[in-house]
């Protein structure tokens, strides 16, 4: 697998510069990119600082013209297959979503779900894969299964994928590694980031934090998404090297830095995690 970097980890200096900061991330090493808040793209343009932030020639041309590939990116809301073709156009062959939140249950889920599925079949006809993002909740279980059972159950696995957020599954309180081996064959993409040494509190979110039988909204997710929990990749205590290597196994294409918060400047931060990234084995480098 190769290392790329999904956009939200430098956020705030995307909003001040977006081709400056996208120039520097480049420079870092990360040239294969996953923007995000992708529904601004459903006009073929972009509000400053989210994704790429220009009409997709002047985005084509930015692309060539640094070497910087796409190899997926995030919508939540908006005209999908608008944004199916933008990415299309500008060469991208995986496409998907964020994740949603199911505070109905399967009410919820279900239609969600066949939306996600129509999706996939736009996603299908313009050359690319639709994906899913998960995040803590999707390992809550309703009738007897986790979310992301349900997603995977229900979806065409020869037109729907996943991209596993190793950190957030951990906090989903399931093992990555085997979480991986269940997706095998639908799993592509990989994010990445650590868990603090001195988080102050379990890495399974469902032993003191949140009702693993309640509902669980977004607003859910942001109570329990604090700077303390977060480190940089190398820097905190998840066993990386595993994830990489069962990851190759599952055939996942790009491991993508994602680090939702960091205490440090966040160009530094991704630098750091750059840094520890060469040090594992099984990271296909250009």
């Amino acid at each position: 697998m190769k290392v790329g970097i999904q956009l939200y980890s430098v956020k705030e200096h995307l909003m001040k510069d977006g081709l400056g900061t996208m120039k520097e991330v480049a420079k870092l090493g990360y040239k294969y990119i996953e923007p995000f808040a992708a529904a601004r793209f459903s006009t073929g343009e972009a509000e400053k600082g989210y994704g790429l932030g220009m009409n997709r020639k002047d985005a084509k041309a930015f692309l060539d013209d640094t070497g910087i590939k796409i190899v997926g990116g995030h919508y939540y809301t908006g005209d999908f297959e608008g944004m199916a073709d933008y990415y299309a156009y500008l060469g991208a062959k995986n496409f998907g979503t964020g994740g949603y939140t199911f505070p109905g249950g399967l009410d919820e889920l279900m239609p969600k779900i066949d939306e996600m599925n129509k999706c996939a079949e736009i996603a299908h006809k313009y050359g690319m894969r639709y994906y899913y993002h998960n995040h803590f909740w999707e390992y809550q279980k309703f009738n007897g299964k986790t979310v992301m059972e349900i997603i995977a159950e229900n979806s065409d696995p020869a037109i729907f994928f996943f991209e596993q957020d190793n950190y957030w599954a951990a906090r989903g309180g399931v093992d990555p590694v085997e979480e991986m081996e269940k997706l095998k064959g639908r799993l592509i993409l990989m994010h990445q980031k650590d868990f603090a040494k001195d988080a102050g509190e379990p890495i399974n979110l469902f032993e003191e934090k949140v009702d693993i039988n309640g509902p669980i909204s977004g607003k859910t997710h942001n109570d329990n998404r604090h700077v303390g929990t977060f480190a940089e990749v190398g820097n905190g205590i998840l066993p990386i090297q595993d994830y990489i290597d069962k990851g190759n196994e599952c055939g996942v294409e790009y491991v993508l830095l994602e680090q939702d918060l960091t205490a440090i400047d966040e160009l530094e931060s991704i630098r750091i995690s750059m840094e520890a990234f060469h040090k594992f084995t099984g990271i296909e480098w250009d």
